[in-house]
């Protein structure tokens, strides 16, 4: 990524207080010097609701990127953004499930907190670039910027970037797109870095349990039946926010064999079941539809996906459909389940995405 180089480079590091962003903040401040360098740590919900230390966002974790800019020399500031966290993320969260699809987080965090709000409170204290920790690259050919995935195959996390228009790309940097883990993890050690051993949080930050119990306290259950693929009555649910398409605990017993949640029924309050067949399928229609280049592909064309995080990437076409967009693919996926991300990729590089609508 080509950008001013000299004391005028001001850059503010997303501090979540792992290992990732950690290391970023290394890499700004020994490139950009530590006078041009401040950490920037969003506190994103009230931590009395949840006891989840282990959490990107913990009050455990605002304290150790505050150890690691104490030790860097640089300066440390917290960003209360519950409102927007709670309006843009947890609110949404809720209101997916509680309508039947099965949304992803980190996607509209990215989008609307990491990338816009810490962006204009960057831009508050004077700064002009946002760095993270993410696994992804950046480039600009002159005419427009590039979002890449990480070489870090394992640990690469375009797909939850797809939706950064062009006028945000320029104002990010990804110190960490051309790192392994194993080589950051080192720079970590080598620094002596708090961070430097703390294991990734694999859980949804603001959920301290379970999915299922987050929900139950906060969508009223109506239970109903859970029905076969022919309309036959097996048992009864507890409410359908509660099942997601492909899930197999839950269902009760006494099966000839395994049973899965094939799709829900708003209508008529039914759950249905069946057999893991049934879960493939070979398309999907999208919408809410965004490309990161400049330019709208023509369609129909012929690229690669992923229908969710860290699945394996498939062969598709691309149609319009009806305002939205059809995509066939290669290879039939499992669970392709509404308000899920579908990720479009040529090569390395990441052309677009939009949100399963069925």
């Amino acid at each position: 990524m080509n950008i001013e180089s000299g004391n005028k480079i001001k850059v503010a590091v997303a501090m979540s207080g792992g290992v990732d962003s950690s290391v970023a903040a290394v890499i700004m401040t020994n490139k950009y010097g530590k006078n041009n360098v401040i950490g920037l740590t969003m506190k994103l919900f009230c931590y009395q609701d949840t006891e989840n230390k282990k959490s990107c966002c913990s009050l455990d974790s605002i304290e150790d990127a505050k150890t690691v800019c104490n030790k860097l020399g640089i300066a440390h500031y917290v960003i209360n953004a519950e409102k927007e966290f709670k309006k843009e993320v947890i609110n949404n969260f809720i209101t997916e499930y509680d309508e039947g699809r099965t949304p992803n987080p980190c996607v509209r965090c990215n989008k609307y907190i990491k990338f816009d709000l810490l962006i204009k409170k960057a831009r508050e204290y004077g700064i002009n670039y946002v760095a993270t920790g993410h696994y992804a690259q950046i480039e600009n050919n002159g005419q427009e910027y590039k979002l890449l995935k990480g070489i870090d195959s394992g640990k690469d996390q375009s797909y939850f970037l797809y939706d950064l228009p062009q006028e945000k790309l320029q104002s990010i940097l990804f110190p960490l797109g051309k790192m392994t883990k194993l080589n950051v993890r080192k720079i970590a050690k080598k620094y002596d870095l708090v961070t430097a051993y703390k294991k990734e949080s694999q859980d949804i930050c603001f959920i301290s349990n379970t999915v299922e119990e987050f929900l139950k306290s906060r969508i009223k259950q109506k239970s109903g039946s859970i029905v076969d693929l022919k309309g036959k009555k097996l048992g009864k649910h507890e409410g359908l926010a509660l099942y997601t398409i492909g899930q197999r605990k839950g269902l009760g017993g006494g099966f000839k064999e395994p049973m899965f949640v094939i799709r829900s029924d708003r209508k008529t309050n039914e759950l249905v079941i069946g057999p893991e067949i049934n879960l493939f399928t070979n398309e999907l229609v999208a919408e809410k539809i965004v490309w990161v280049s400049k330019k709208i592909p023509t369609f129909p064309f012929n690229c690669k996906t992923r229908i969710r995080y860290q699945s394996e990437e498939t062969g598709c076409q691309i149609e319009e459909y009806n305002n939205k967009i059809k995509v066939y693919l290669a290879t039939p996926q499992r669970a392709i389940s509404p308000g899920q991300s579908v990720v479009f990729y040529l090569n390395d590089v990441v052309l677009g995405g939009g949100i399963i609508a069925g």
